[in-house]
Formats: structure tokens, C-alpha cells, sequence
């Protein structure tokens, strides 16, 4: 992964941790009635959801670059390989050839 990648996924963690702590932190001491609650909860989701998604969208972005990229590297490398082999076996061939002539004069 990149850097920018990393330094995403790092920031996005870090948000949803920061995030999660202060909705806990918000439950745990709040005065609040039940329904009070449960709105304030339904804005913080909807808050956080709106945080998150752009970095959501970034790092599947991020990964899907990359895995194309692995994909891509990995066919060429088959291909390499395959052109080598083939390359052999003509040379063999050919080898095989000269040697089997030098025998019957």
C-alpha cells in the first residue's frame, strides 16, 4: 500500500475510535431522558455516517487500485515465464537437433 493509503486507513480508525469513545463517554454520563437519547443517538450515527463514508470510499478505492495493479504485475510475470519456457524448449529443441546431425554423419 501507499502511503496516502496508509496514512486513509490510519485516519479513518482514528476517527471511528474517537468517535465511538465519545459516544460512549456522552451514554455513560448524560442526564438525558430516553427519548432525548435515543434522538441524540440517531444524530450522532447519522454524524458519523456521513464522516465515514468518504473514507469508506477511499480505501476500497485504494484497495481495488491495488489489487488491479498485484493482478496486473502477476499476469506480465505469468508471461514472462511462459515466453522463457517456450524460449527453452525451442532451444532445447534446437540443441537436440545439432546433436542428433553431429551423430549421423
Amino acid at each position: 500500500m501507499s502511503k496516502s493509503s496508509d496514512s486513509s486507513v490510519s485516519f479513518g480508525v482514528g476517527l471511528l475510535f474517537g468517535v465511538l469513545t465519545g459516544v460512549a463517554t456522552g451514554i455513560l454520563f448524560s442526564p438525558k431522558s430516553g427519548e432525548e437519547m435515543r434522538q441524540d443517538l440517531k444524530e450522532i450515527v447519522n454524524d458519523i455516517s456521513g464522516e465515514i463514508k468518504p473514507n469508506i470510499y477511499d480505501t476500497k478505492n485504494a484497495s481495488t487500485d491495488l489489487i488491479n495493479r498485484i493482478k496486473y504485475t502477476v499476469e506480465n510475470q505469468i508471461c514472462k515465464i511462459n515466453n522463457a519456457l517456450k524460449a527453452g524448449r525451442l532451444a532445447a529443441a534446437k540443441h537436440k537437433e545439432e546433436l542428433e546431425s553431429g551423430i549421423n554423419f
